[in-house]
């Protein structure tokens, strides 16, 4: 079938379209677009929007698309398939209503055939974003590609082979091939049907009814297969064609999983224990867009750093992310959704969930089949449900809808102890001996003690014993007691808080059923505004969003431009994967004061050695190593040794100009240093094209060191057919706008993003 992009030529207007709103507003001068577009990231940010800090403060809207097109030949098939369109999409071709998709996350296909005509077409999506729908931004309107396939009246179905790996190991591996065929004709036909898979290939024929859609299944052995893993991400290229009438083309990995109580996850045979991290979908400075590049980059940045797997949070992913983990080598965690029947905001899954699961399960299932990345199915995050007798039923025919569509993957169910049970905190408080009111105005202590006890586990005992691994959101003080308890479930921590990483991991070392664990976040993203924010001095418990002009969660191990955090470096310690100490070093300018980060947050410490203004004054200095004592010099002069605690050693010491070393002491020697350097104030913007439209910005002296401190305006401007998609920093709460063309450098650093063809020009003012 040829595949040909359906990006280019659109026209975008605010607002629904209607006829009423024109009689109403007046007609509106639509502006060319290019797909993929959100439109929430090109308004300016409102503090008084609805959404609030959940979309960080960005207004959500129902906008519209309309495309023009030209059409010769009615005998064929043809279909649109939108990857992503968020939310609440109509499609309307030549004015008769062709699709509706409620989800904004999953892919669906549109049959144009019964709607075209000869010479122009006009295609029409209605976008209708719903205040609130999300707990995060989601962004607003055609997000990801849009693809026009071209068929004749015999044909593969769009998407319509499905490789199956039923059994692998090095001499063999046995795959299942399905093929979806579609004949229009008004006659039968017998045709040939081919599979090429490298130098091995079968060929079997397959008749079709008059308008018959019929799946064809045919058996096939790969001799000596290379298996995919993560360190060795190895692709196949299957070859399908139809007797000359239509070809498909497909990529898929070959690896065999196993999973149980005693030896945990293996992937090939070899156990795996998952070093992970939860992804929200946006790309910071151009919001929702779907942006391969950018995408690659993050994965390879996430793998670089350590991270061996990613959860999908808390939504079906993209097509573009389940390719570059493939490629890269990333394990994956779908999820379903984030809420089933009980709403969290007003307008969200909820509002469909028990007349579209099914379909939406399905579009996840279609979505992961043949990428080798995919391991995990979750059937939700945080449902609040979960513990009730009536409602966890629905999880259980979740799980047995899924397993019919692939039983080759598992299932786990994201659950939070705390949401699951708040209705009952109160009596279950009572019975394990914990004082409620303590526990609701945030005593940590008397909350661990609630949720650590026999009250709390068993209500949850149903919900986790259809899972094929029961996933425990910040519940991991429930880890030692449930493995003697249950001894046959696997446990998986599916969010945990980034600075428990310590005393987490080394429980997924001590515990074979418990396989990883899940950092909330590994990456920055927009909304949730200051859930990870930095505060000082005593902070409220519970006073966790940052208001206008917060925009980004602040929380993740790599910013929002794709800078790794120092808490990145500690957790890569804390893996065992570094041995070199990392440097960081806390603002001078609340020295004495005490840090009271969220619990998704991290202390305020940058890699910068460039505070002028603090000369001579104290400062504290971070060291994350994993040796048991560390010795930290200042211009080669020792400001002594620390003993480290959690993988972290703190030093006071005194501001001076010049070089920071750290050194391991291990068995009383130096061994493993780190070195930081002050930047020169004499500074240059540094640019770095790595492709794709990406350009890294940092403000650099003439050594090439990174100068946090100084802070340069910038302009950009394109020529030609480039545009620019995004234009700014990391900084959680600038009031500058990503669509601006002068910004600000923010530690030393800013990206752009563009599209198209023609120059780039960036200076500093």
């Amino acid at each position: 079938m040829n595949r040909e992009s359906f990006n280019s030529g659109w026209l975008f207007c605010h607002g629904s379209g209607t006829a009423l709103e024109r009689t109403i507003t007046g007609a509106q001068t639509p502006s060319p677009v290019t797909l993929p577009h959100d439109a929430m990231i090109c308004r300016e940010r409102d503090p008084r929007t609805p959404t609030g800090n959940a979309t960080g403060y960005y207004p959500a809207e129902c906008v519209h698309y309309t495309k023009e097109f030209e059409w010769d030949d009615l005998s064929g098939a043809a279909y649109l398939e939108f990857e992503g369109i968020y939310h609440n999409a109509a499609v309307t071709v030549n004015g008769c209503l062709a699709a509706q998709h409620h989800n904004g996350y999953t892919a669906f296909c549109v049959d144009l055939s019964p709607f075209l005509r000869k010479g122009k077409n006009i295609v029409k999506v209605l976008v209708r974003n719903g205040v609130p729908s999300s707990r995060w931004y989601t962004g607003t309107g055609i997000y990801r590609d849009v693809w026009l396939y071209r068929a004749g009246s015999v044909h593969i179905a769009p998407n319509g082979v499905k490789i199956t790996v039923t059994e692998a190991d090095e001499e063999a591996a046995a795959l299942l091939i399905q093929t979806t065929l579609v004949n229009r004709e008004a006659k039968q036909q017998t045709l040939s049907l081919h599979h090429r898979i490298g130098n091995a290939e079968i060929s079997a024929p397959v008749t079709l009814l008059v308008g018959e859609t019929k799946t064809a299944t045919l058996r096939f052995t790969l001799e000596h297969p290379k298996l995919w893993s993560v360190d060795h991400p190895y692709l196949y290229d299957c070859e399908t064609e139809l007797e000359g009438l239509d070809t498909e083309h497909m990529r898929f990995g070959i690896r065999t999983l196993s999973l149980d109580a005693r030896r945990g996850l293996r992937v090939n045979g070899e156990p795996v224990k998952l070093r992970g991290g939860c992804i929200h979908q946006d790309h910071g400075v151009i919001g929702a867009v779907e942006h391969r590049a950018l995408t690659f980059r993050r994965i390879q940045k996430l793998k670089e750093a350590g991270y061996n797997a990613i959860r999908c949070a808390h939504f079906p992913t993209s097509r573009t992310v389940l390719e570059a983990c493939d490629e890269v080598g990333m394990l994956v965690m779908l999820e379903l959704c984030d809420a089933w029947t009980t709403p969290k905001v007003d307008f969200d899954y909820a509002a469909h969930f028990l007349s579209h699961w099914q379909e939406d399960a399905a579009a996840m299932v279609e979505l992961a089949f043949h990428h080798p990345s995919v391991i995990f199915y979750s059937i939700g995050n945080e449902i609040c449900e979960v513990s009730d007798p009536h409602e966890v039923q629905y999880g259980r025919q979740i799980c047995d809808h899924i397993r019919k569509l692939d039983p080759m993957r598992y299932l786990t169910n994201c659950v939070n102890p705390v949401l699951s049970l708040m209705d009952r905190i109160p009596e279950l408080a009572v019975k394990a001996g914990a004082d409620i009111n303590s526990i609701l105005n945030g005593n940590t202590e008397e909350l661990t003690r609630l949720m650590a006890s026999r009250e709390i586990g068993e209500p949850l005992e149903e919900a986790f014993s259809y899972l094929d691994a029961a996933g425990y959101n910040y519940a991991a003080f429930r880890y030692e007691a449930d493995a003697r308890q249950y001894p046959h479930r696997v446990m998986l921590g599916a969010e945990c808080y980034p600075g428990a990483l310590y005393e987490n991991w080394k429980l997924c070392e001590k515990l074979p059923q418990l396989i990883g664990d899940f950092g909330w976040s590994a990456w920055d993203y927009l909304g949730e505004a200051g859930v990870g924010q930095h505060r000082y001095g005593e902070a409220p418990e519970y006073d966790l969003y940052g208001a206008y002009p917060w925009r980004t969660a602040n929380c993740g191990d790599f910013d929002l431009i794709g800078d790794r955090r120092p808490v990145s470096f500690w957790r890569q310690i804390v893996w065992g994967l570094r041995k070199e100490p990392y440097i960081a070093v806390q603002d001078p300018s609340h020295y004495g004061e005490k840090q009271s980060p969220t619990r998704w947050g991290w202390s305020d410490a940058l890699r910068s050695w460039n505070y002028r203004e603090y000369e001579g004054k104290p400062i504290v200095v971070e060291v994350y190593s994993d040796a048991d004592e560390v010795e930290l010099l200042v211009n080669g002069r020792s400001a002594g040794r620390q003993k480290t605690e959690r993988c972290k050693a703190l030093f006071d010491t005194v501001y001076e100009p010049g070089e920071l070393t750290a050194i391991n002491i291990r068995h009383g020697k130096s061994a493993e240093q780190d070195r930081l350097m002050t930047a020169s104030d004499v500074v240059h913007l540094e640019q770095t094209d790595l492709g794709g439209g990406i350009v890294e910005l940092s403000v650099k002296d003439k050594e090439g060191v990174l100068n946090p401190e100084a802070v340069l305006t910038i302009t950009a401007e394109t020529k030609g057919e480039r545009t620019i998609l995004g234009f700014g920093t990391a900084d959680p709460k600038s009031e500058e706008n990503y669509f601006d063309k002068t910004i600000q450098t923010y530690h030393g650093r800013a990206l752009i993003v563009t599209r198209g063809d023609g120059e780039l020009k960036i200076e500093e003012r």
